[in-house]
């Protein structure tokens, strides 16, 4: 079985097709997220919301990792870091929305499915069977930086400045000021000392959890087939 994932990578073809492929849904899933503002009864606050989604930064930042990978950096420093970002970021995207946004939602359509399911899987595949990087244990505190840039950016532009916008305009969307409910204090018993203990205690562990699988998985992948 490890000769046959050898010799799949090492296939030139077949790797850039399903580069390109992963890339193409990538582009697919990023532009009709945003595209379908157009068609809101408020474009410019639907449109707010959906570049302030963690799904649409993940996919859109998976999109542009797999062009790079087809461009050639993937012997660059920068991109191993920034792959295994995109890729811890767009597992977070599929586990949160399966497990803590679905509740909230009364229809899962087909764009869901595509930025939620169908596109972490495809770059899942692309990370472990065809990008050759490999990242350290000592490393995992990467993982939490893009979550953590993420958070400043919503409670430090997005609810403060365009927050009464996006709830006067997106009434039917929960806990909008904020992008998601679990981000939202008022929806803990104990307000933002609730809220802290869900980021500290519950999310970090959960993203630190899921990283040292993926560089445990990895860097076993790795090791089999060098």
């Amino acid at each position: 079985m490890d000769l046959h994932l050898l010799k799949l990578r090492d296939n030139k073809n077949i790797k850039n097709s399903f580069t390109v492929f992963v890339f193409l849904w990538g582009v697919t899933g990023t532009v009709l997220a945003i595209f379908r503002a157009a068609f809101a009864d408020y474009q410019l606050a639907y449109f707010l919301i959906t570049i302030s989604y963690f799904t649409t930064q993940s996919n859109l930042f998976i999109t542009l990792i797999s062009l790079f990978f087809s461009l050639g950096f993937s012997n660059r420093k920068w991109f191993s870091y920034l792959s295994f970002i995109a890729l811890i970021n767009i597992v977070m995207t599929s586990i949160i929305f399966h497990s803590l946004l679905v509740p909230y939602v009364d229809h899962v359509s087909f764009l869901q499915q595509i930025l939620h399911t169908i596109n972490p899987i495809l770059f899942i595949i692309l990370y472990f069977l065809f990008i050759d990087t490999k990242m350290h244990y000592k490393k995992l505190w990467i993982s939490l930086i893009y979550p953590l840039i993420y958070l400043i950016l919503v409670y430090s532009i997005v609810e403060p400045f365009l927050g009464n916008y996006l709830e006067s305009r997106l009434p039917n969307h929960p806990s909008v000021r904020f992008v998601y409910p679990f981000l939202n204090p008022s929806n803990y018993e104990y307000g933002v000392i609730g809220l802290i203990g869900f980021i500290v205690g519950i999310l970090t562990p959960i993203i630190c959890l899921f990283s040292l699988i993926m560089i445990y998985l990895k860097r076993r992948l790795e090791k089999k087939l060098t």
